[in-house]
């Protein structure tokens, strides 16, 4: 026999579900623009600074072709492809350009016109057409840095310079890694000197890395050294670490661009005698890794350096002297 509910209670009342919440159109309006503001953070500033480079040319070929770049139509970025590839811009080059204007259509809430298919199959056609074959820039040896070290004019601008190029060189250091320095990220060991590096193109998540710096046997071309005495003569104690210098030998307060560095290396290899068709401020980190790797450190060090996958640096590994141990020579014939 089923069982009786009893009745409720006379002082029971039935649930009222709670009435639906005012939105705060204040407080939504300013979490919206503090989204915005983390989304633009998905991009390095270095990489907004070039797609804007890319973006302003692009805009400025449909304006001078009576065409709309913002929303540009697929076909005006097919014959603007055609035009930059029959100027022989480097398919690599073209890769950042389809990026950037991708990113200023998804900005303006536009569809890109990057995602059509003629489009694709345009460039699927330019890469193969012209090559996707990466131009790899010369590494600097050890031998190659002290004759430029040899060339340096005395006071600042020698003893930072020097600094420079002896630390992007025993570091691995990209040209970002290098003028995002800070005093506050150097830490002098026993053993040496120890580089924090907050972010770089592969850790754009700031998980940070430590570079560890040996003493060099030379006191000349000792990184450790090289970076002490520049901090002693220029004061530095808090900042950039690499500053420009005015043409009266003053100390600026900012940091040194990226371009700089990439001056800096191509002026003093040329005082040096040095061919500087294919270098630039990537043949310091290029160097260290060939230099390492002939020198027989481990892979593992070096990576650990540079922060690059084992297959990237495999791509670095550049032997000048081919006949070494020719892969020919192991054959039995």
């Amino acid at each position: 026999m089923p069982k009786r509910r009893d009745p409720a209670p006379p002082h029971a009342k039935t649930p009222v579900a709670p009435a639906p919440a005012v939105p705060d159109a204040k407080l939504l309006a300013t979490l919206e623009l503090v989204a915005e503001d983390y989304a633009s953070a998905s991009r390095a500033d270095s990489t907004l600074d070039t797609y804007v480079k890319h973006w302003n040319a692009f805009a400025a070929w449909c304006t001078a072709h009576g065409c709309n770049a913002l929303p540009a139509s697929a076909q005006t970025l097919m014959l603007y492809l055609a035009a930059r590839a029959d100027e022989c811009v480097r398919p690599a080059t073209l890769s950042v350009t389809l990026s950037a204007i991708g990113y200023e259509h998804e900005r303006a809430g536009q569809p890109s016109p990057t995602d059509d298919p003629k489009v694709k199959k345009t460039w699927r056609g330019i890469r193969r057409r012209l090559g996707t074959a990466s131009q790899k820039k010369a590494p600097l040896s050890a031998p190659e840095l002290r004759r430029m070290i040899e060339v340096l004019q005395p006071g600042l601008s020698g003893l930072r310079d020097r600094a420079l190029i002896l630390l992007g060189f025993a570091g691995g250091f990209r040209r970002s890694e290098l003028v995002a320095l800070q005093h506050t990220h150097l830490r002098f060991v026993r053993e040496g000197l120890e580089v924090m590096v907050e972010h770089s193109k592969t850790d754009q998540e700031r998980r940070g890395r430590v570079k560890v710096i040996a003493f060099g046997s030379d006191p000349e071309s000792c990184p450790v050294r090289a970076l002490s005495d520049w901090l002693a003569l220029s004061g530095i104690t808090a900042g950039p670490v690499f500053r420009p210098i005015n043409r009266h030998g003053h100390l600026g307060a900012r940091a040194l661009t990226g371009h700089a560095v990439a001056v800096v290396v191509k002026q003093l290899a040329a005082k040096a005698g040095l061919s500087t068709l294919a270098l630039s401020g990537h043949s310091l980190r290029t160097g260290f890794v060939t230099a390492a790797a002939d020198g027989g450190a481990d892979y593992a060090s070096i990576t650990d350096q540079t922060g690059q996958s084992l297959t990237t640096m495999f791509g670095y590994v550049r032997r000048k002297d081919k006949w070494k141990k020719p892969a020919s020579a192991k054959l039995g014939l």
